[in-house]
């Protein structure tokens, strides 16, 4: 492992445009071989982040059967919930229950870890269970229907993100070849945790 100079103000910024064939081409990079970063990441002291993005695309093409399907029945169970909010709407004759599905699309954009308010939303879906359950104690039941679609769609999107991060995640850190590529096109970071120094393409 070598250190980057302090002096430094970017991590890879001005790399030229050519692929990496080796990490120990990657200018300020902290590790000289990949076994250096992967076994740094075992250890947790550095973090391989990912982009949402890209790791859902690559999870659309190489990810396993069941991690698909899992990823496939989130997304059907979010529609599913959605026609149930239009049916029992026009059922029932409240049709409060039809503003699920603004909320459903809303937390759905919000909720996606690529969100600039990630992490804002991410406390309101802990606070969501709190708010269904007071909710529906006092009685206020379409209220408390439109918070529980809010932490469904919520809950479903970080976990169909969480399955997709993951295997694209460990994709690069068992590839070198597959962690440059994602790395130069900026597609993954590292990240020491110790420092909090990110580094980047």
């Amino acid at each position: 492992m070598r250190e980057a100079s302090i002096g430094d103000l970017t991590d890879g910024a001005s790399q030229d445009s050519r692929p990496f064939t080796s990490v120990a081409e990657i200018n300020n990079f902290p590790f000289e071989t990949f076994e250096q970063l992967q076994a740094a990441v075992a250890i947790r002291s550095f973090n391989v982040g990912v982009d949402a993005l890209a790791a859902a695309k690559w999870s659309d093409s190489f990810n396993g059967k069941i991690k698909k399907a899992v990823v496939t029945a989130l997304s059907l169970l979010l529609l599913a919930a959605a026609l149930a909010a239009i049916v029992a709407a026009f059922i029932t004759g409240d049709y409060w229950l039809i503003a699920a599905l603004p909320i459903q699309a809303v937390t759905f954009y919000t909720s996606h870890p690529a969100s600039p308010i990630r992490k804002w939303i991410t406390v309101a879906g802990a606070l969501s269970v709190a708010a269904f359950i007071d909710l529906l104690l006092n009685g206020f039941l379409i209220a408390a229907t439109l918070v529980a679609y809010a932490g469904l769609t919520f809950a479903a999107v970080r976990a169909a993100g969480y399955i997709s991060n993951a295997g694209f995640r460990k994709a690069i850190l068992s590839d070198e070849k597959l962690f440059l590529e994602a790395y130069g096109s900026g597609e993954c970071t590292v990240r020491n945790n110790q420092s909090g120094r990110v580094y980047s393409a």
